[in-house]
Order: C-alpha cells, then sequence, then structure tokens
C-alpha cells in the first residue's frame, strides 16, 4: 500500500506539471507575449555558474556546463509580473521579475545569483543511441554506484522495448536520470541504507507517464517515448520522489 501510494504522489507532482503544460498550450498566445522577455541564450551567474536556456514547445530547458542533464523548466506567471520556472520537482530554479532581471537557484547557491546573456545557444536533442552503447552505459552507472555509494545496482530495459531508436534515446536518458537520482538520494547515509535494504535493480519500461514504483527488489522507471524531455522524470524529480517513498526528504 505503501508504495501504491507513492506512485500517486509522483504522479500528482507530474500532474501537475502537466497541468502547466496544457495551460500553456490553452493561452499559447498570452504566454508569447508574457513570455517573450525570457530571451534563450547562454547566461552566466556569478564566477562557476554557466547555464543555457533554450525554448520547447511552450516551456523551457535548462541545462549547466560540465553537466550531462537536460532539465525541462515549466513556467508560470509570479506576482508584479514576474516569472518563475520551476523543475519538474517542484523546486524552483529559475525568477524573472516584471523587468526582466534573472536570478537561478542552484544546490550551492540556494539564496540565488543574478544572471548576465553572454551568447546565444542551441536546442538540445537526443542523442542516437546504440543498444551496446545503451548496455555499456547500464555497466558504467551500476559501477559508478558501487564505487562512490556502496550499492549494487543493476540497470536494464527490455530489448524489445528500446528496439526502435527513437524509444531507445529516450530510454537512455531516463535511465541516466535514475541513476543521477539514486546518487543524488543515496548520498545521505540514512537513505543510502534504506535504499541497498530495499533496491538491486532498477528496470526501464514504457507508460503514458513518467513514474516510479517498487516491485519486490526492483524499482521500475517508466517513460513516454511520444512526448520527448516531457516524457522522463528529471534526477532531481526522482531524488524527491525516492524521498518521499523512504522518508528520507530530499530537497526538490
Amino acid at each position: 500500500m505503501r508504495h501504491r501510494a507513492f506512485a500517486l504522489i509522483i504522479g500528482a507532482v507530474l500532474a501537475c506539471a502537466a497541468a502547466t503544460q496544457a495551460r500553456a498550450g490553452m493561452f499559447d498566445r498570452l504566454q508569447q507575449q508574457h513570455f517573450g522577455d525570457i530571451e534563450p541564450g547562454t547566461y552566466q551567474a556569478g564566477d562557476r555558474v554557466r547555464f543555457t536556456l533554450d525554448r520547447y514547445q511552450n516551456e523551457f530547458l535548462v541545462r549547466f556546463a560540465g553537466q550531462p542533464e537536460v532539465y525541462v523548466l515549466y513556467a508560470d506567471f509570479a506576482s508584479l509580473g514576474g516569472r518563475v520556472m520551476r523543475y519538474d520537482s517542484g523546486g524552483v530554479a529559475i525568477q524573472v521579475t516584471g523587468w526582466g532581471a534573472m536570478t537561478i537557484y542552484t544546490d550551492d547557491t540556494p539564496d540565488g545569483l543574478p544572471t548576465t546573456r553572454i551568447g546565444d545557444s542551441a536546442t538540445p536533442a537526443l542523442a542516437q543511441i546504440s543498444m551496446q552503447q545503451m548496455q555499456s552505459a547500464a555497466e558504467d552507472e551500476s559501477s559508478h554506484l558501487t564505487y562512490v555509494r556502496g550499492l549494487h545496482i543493476t540497470f536494464f530495459a527490455d530489448p524489445n522495448t528500446v528496439a526502435d531508436g527513437a524509444t531507445r534515446a529516450l530510454a537512455f536518458d531516463a535511465m541516466e536520470n535514475a541513476a543521477r537520482g539514486i546518487d543524488r538520494f543515496t548520498a545521505n547515509a540514512a537513505a543510502r541504507a534504506a535504499f541497498g535494504q530495499r533496491i538491486n535493480a532498477v528496470r526501464l519500461q514504457t507508460s503514458a507517464k513518467p513514474l516510479i514504483k517498487i516491485t519486490e527488489k526492483t524499482l521500475i522507471v517508466t517513460f513516454n517515448p511520444q512526448t520527448g524531455y516531457f516524457g522522463r522524470a528529471s534526477s532531481r524529480a526522482i531524488a524527491f520522489a525516492l524521498g518521499k517513498m523512504f522518508g528520507v526528504p530530499v530537497a526538490n
């Protein structure tokens, strides 16, 4: 029962994001007017934070320099004509004032850093991945978690599920995010002990919504290959949801 409740919790988080996306579709023209001053490009914040921000349908994608993950940011209105952009976990990533000043929030700078646009950027795209690359990445993620967290986790997907190249590309992205989410969650010793006792495998499956649940000692991570970056959970969402499941809170 606890695991079923958890699936509903993460579903609610992602449903909120989906509702924001749907609202964006309904008011596309209005959004174009209000979000037009959020200019895609490369940004610098302080001395060490550099990131790119790109439009993705009615939302945004953000990538931090030196990090492989691409996050979907869901934009909504804020007070005084401002905007707020959130991760799929619900955490605030960027705030924009009514006059266009932008502040980004990271794990290392929770109070935020003002940003400056320094150049253009190119919208990211999912990489084409071979079956061998998928298998090698699964082995690498397993080895990494063993080395840094002392966990013994196997990553796998049904070969028939990832036979199609486009599906495999998103499955790879979902697997990488899952591994990073587990790494983020198990940085806490209590979380690491609880997770290690309960989980020994991660399985990728397709579904209408990106969810996670436990079956026996396997963590099921689902993704929707029809919806691109919207169709998989970020590492932050996975870590946050694992925190809910195991009762060890993680910042979102």
